[in-house]
């Protein structure tokens, strides 16, 4: 009797968990909008910032973001279905905190890190959904935001800031804790550019 309570009691909690997790997706759960791309190339980001080495440092962080994620698959330029195009724009500091008998002598900084990525054709290099010119004439409306918006969305682009906090430490030289700090800032972008993108924005 007892063995027969605890397989119907097991039975029921194991129909209950899987019935549970029966909408949930592994991986490759993009919205309707990327559906017809699975394979994504991610050449060096182009930097145009005066911080040397950080197209590496930020390329790199979203490779590894995106493997993680499981949402695209990684591929060669000649095999994917587009190209992730990313351009650093700019990093710039703010003081956080100053010395309480200095403030101008900062004793943390905020760090941004500003990137600008469009996906594109992997073939004749054009931004994948973009809002053609005729188009744009067509549409009244062209320059308020919310048309505005919606175009941005189409041309399958966006802008991503990564932020991190610098401590400066006098026992630590500043270029290698800002090079600590930036590769917190590329991983904290990394991980907002990826969600835009497996949640199709």
């Amino acid at each position: 009797m007892k063995f027969s309570i605890h397989y119907f009691l097991a039975a029921g909690l194991f129909s209950l968990f899987f019935s549970g997790c029966a909408g949930y997706q592994f991986g490759d759960a993009k919205s309707a909008s990327l559906s017809n791309i699975r394979k994504l190339h991610v050449p060096p980001f182009k930097n145009q910032t005066q911080e040397p080495r950080l197209s590496s440092l930020v390329t790199n962080a979203v490779l590894k973001d995106l493997q993680a994620d499981g949402t695209f698959q990684i591929s060669t330029r000649s095999s994917c279905d587009a190209v992730l195009v990313g351009v650093i724009k700019q990093v710039n500091k703010s003081q956080l905190r100053a010395n309480r008998n200095d403030t101008l002598q900062s004793q943390e900084l905020s760090i941004y890190l500003t990137i600008e990525y469009h996906l594109a054709d992997p073939i004749t290099g054009a931004r994948i959904g973009e809002v053609a010119g005729e188009e744009k004439a067509a549409n009244s409306n062209w320059g308020d935001s919310k048309t505005d918006n919606t175009a941005f969305t189409n041309a399958r682009q966006g802008v991503v800031v990564g932020e991190a906090i610098q401590f400066l430490d006098p026992a630590v030289s500043f270029q290698v804790g800002e090079r600590q700090d930036l590769a917190i800032a590329a991983e904290d972008l990394s991980d907002k550019l990826v969600s835009q993108l497996a949640n199709g924005w």
